[in-house]
């Protein structure tokens, strides 16, 4: 027998076919509430987007998102002028596989908070500057340069920012001392104790 399927402004949509063949309605809107009753909102790509749990909670299993630090010192990498990139040896999550080799690299084009420190020792008091770089794409952040150097040479300097990337855009931490004459000054690294890092995550 035949039959109509009409959509909300009473546009006729199909006549005698079955449900299948409903593709007019290019703008639906939902009248209540959707009961996924436990399924997941999957993309394009086949994958889970979004998994809500019984009680609410709301996790993206690849929503980019990566936290990396430095297992180990690495020593005499600069105090001449020399530009000293932030080992991050050791992946603790990077649930898009968007970090390597000490580098983020955007997957898609957002906004990503990026948090980071940088722990330093072995600076002396002829050192007559110091630069700490937060390396992107787009721009390079400087939140900390200075002179002033403690009595036990070591610094640590956290660093935290909303930056604007672009698809296929990277981000790195990158350091300078200046005036103490050879590269004596090194990024430290703890197996235990968490002192060089970086985290990134995709927030808009």
């Amino acid at each position: 027998m035949p039959w109509s399927v009409y959509n909300s402004n009473g546009k006729l949509l199909q006549g005698t076919a079955g449900i299948a063949n409903v593709v007019e309605d290019t703008t639906p809107q939902l009248g209540g509430n959707l009961d996924m009753q436990a399924r997941l909102l999957v993309g394009n790509g086949g994958s889970t987007g979004i998994a809500i749990s019984a009680n609410g909670e709301v996790t993206m299993a690849a929503q980019p998102a990566v936290f990396a630090f430095n297992a180990s010192n690495e020593n005499n990498l600069t105090g001449n002028g020399t530009a000293a990139t932030a080992r991050l040896n050791t992946e603790v999550y990077d649930q898009n596989s968007d970090f390597a080799s000490n580098t983020f690299t955007a997957p898609v084009t957002g906004r990503y908070h990026i948090s980071a420190c940088l722990a330093v020792s072995g600076m002396t008091t002829s050192a007559t500057a110091f630069l700490v770089q937060l390396v992107t794409s787009n721009r390079t952040f400087v939140p900390v340069q200075g002179a002033s150097v403690p009595a036990n040479g070591s610094y640590h300097w956290p660093l935290s920012v909303d930056a604007d990337m672009d698809a296929n855009d990277t981000v790195y931490m990158r350091f300078y001392v200046y005036g103490m004459g050879s590269d004596t000054v090194d990024i430290r690294g703890d197996g235990s104790e968490v002192e060089t890092f970086m985290t990134v995550r995709l927030v808009a």
